[in-house]
């Protein structure tokens, strides 16, 4: 696996529309159901909108970068970043979490320092998508190319992300 590879054409991500997101936290539960430490989140804005924390399988992906253990690293054919937890030190500075945009690699405690979305990597290879995707109800949460995601965004979508971004970069500052 290679860190900066990028075929947008084969590369999956995974991504939220939030003009579509009713915060009923099914992708939250579905994963923590399937995997014991959720790997998607929910939160709130200050005026109380909830929205989920989700890791975008970045093109460049920061975290990745940031890894000293090179323990996250990003599958040059499919886009997946995944989080090698063989490798993982668990290292105190936790320099992933801070180099993540998007607030998407959580504390997991006791062995496995941290955790984060691989697309439910062991669904795929029996021909399932992800689960969050498939248990939201509004349709919110798509699987797609990077090409695909250019074609499927909206002006609406592009401002609700900015919206999301702001609150996120907010809960940053008051770490």
């Amino acid at each position: 696996m290679a860190n900066d590879t990028n075929n947008t054409a084969t590369q999956h991500t995974k991504w939220v529309d939030y003009t579509k997101c009713i915060g009923c936290e099914s992708c939250e539960a579905i994963c923590k159901f399937l995997y014991g430490l959720p790997r998607i989140q929910m939160t709130e804005t200050d005026d109380g909108l909830a929205f989920p924390l989700y890791c975008h399988h970045c093109e460049h992906p920061m975290c990745a970068k940031a890894c000293p253990a090179g323990a996250i690293e990003k599958d040059p054919e499919t886009g997946i970043v995944h989080h090698n937890q063989d490798r993982c030190r668990g290292c105190k500075a936790m320099k992933c979490m801070a180099a993540c945009p998007f607030n998407a690699i959580y504390r997991a405690g006791g062995v496995v320092p941290v955790i984060k979305c691989d697309l439910c990597s062991d669904r795929k290879r029996v021909g399932l998508g992800p689960a969050c995707m498939e248990v939201c109800p509004s349709e919110a949460i798509f699987f797609v190319t990077r090409e695909e995601l250019q074609k499927i965004k909206t002006k609406q979508s592009g401002s609700a992300q900015k919206l999301v971004m702001k609150q996120i970069r907010q809960m940053r500052e008051k770490k």
